[in-house]
């Protein structure tokens, strides 16, 4: 089973098609695959250069709140009325405004947002800093489209097949991966606590209950060849968004004779 033959017109078992779509973001994800993360991963880049990729990383990242609450309005708009996954959804946002902040809640932690300002005060970028940078779009070009292929998203996505490829089984499925391999990289190569790196902690272990809402609506509904190609492209398309994002912070690094 592949990907070509989807895009060929043939309609693969929901499972199998999973199967294809996890294929994709294993063998394609920036945070996988791109030498930037490589460098990261082996404590190999000035702590420079992982400042200049935190303001970006903090581009996506930031919209966080706003582009899952836009799936909880587009999955009714879908026509999918079932409240057992309507409530997944809304837990996926109160994980990303805190748990801390809601009742009976898995884990009492602050939201992904807090824990990413957080990380980058300890990297010596203050939180107004990045407030800043987001109030005013001021990221690299790059970014500054990968943003607005984040919002094209969340709020043009015909279905929400195509929002969760592109988000849940793209990116949180990846966080699965990396996770640890961040958590560890900033731990052991660059001194940093475990308080101050929780966001990449968290995330790997929110990130886990996250995508598997995706992939559960792909393997539910994506039974048509026509739908199966809206959300092969889509997840490509939340994949080209890291890769943009990530070539951008190497070039300036390399500009800057930091990678």
């Amino acid at each position: 089973m592949s990907a070509e033959m989807v895009l060929s017109g043939e309609t693969l078992p929901t499972e199998d098609f999973c199967n294809v779509l996890i294929d994709e973001v294993k063998n394609r994800h920036a945070r996988l695959h791109h030498p930037f993360y490589a460098d990261l991963y082996d404590g190999k880049l000035p702590l420079d250069a992982v400042r200049i990729w935190a303001k970006e990383a903090w581009g996506i990242f930031a919209y966080n709140v706003a582009i899952n609450t836009a799936k909880l309005v587009r999955c009714q708009l879908s026509g999918i009325h079932d409240p057992e996954i309507h409530k997944k959804f809304v837990d996926i946002i109160h994980s990303e405004v805190g748990y801390k902040y809601f009742e009976g809640s898995p884990r009492p932690v602050p939201g992904h947002r807090a824990l990413f300002l957080r990380f980058g005060e300890s990297i010596g970028i203050p939180a107004q800093e990045l407030e800043r940078c987001e109030r005013e779009e001021d990221f690299l070009p790059t970014t500054v489209l990968a943003r607005i292929g984040w919002i094209d998203i969340a709020l043009r996505s015909n279905h929400i097949l195509e929002q969760v490829a592109a988000t849940n089984c793209c990116n949180e499925f990846s966080n699965q991966l990396t996770g640890g391999r961040f958590f560890k990289a900033f731990k052991t190569h660059y001194g940093l606590s475990s308080n101050n790196i929780e966001f990449f902690a968290e995330h790997g272990e929110a990130d886990t209950e996250h995508s598997n809402i995706g992939y559960e609506l792909v393997q539910r509904f994506a039974t048509t060849n026509e739908l199966q190609v809206r959300v092969l492209k889509a997840l490509r398309k939340g994949l080209s968004i890291w890769w943009a994002l990530t070539d951008g912070v190497a070039r300036e690094c390399a500009r800057k004779n930091l990678h």
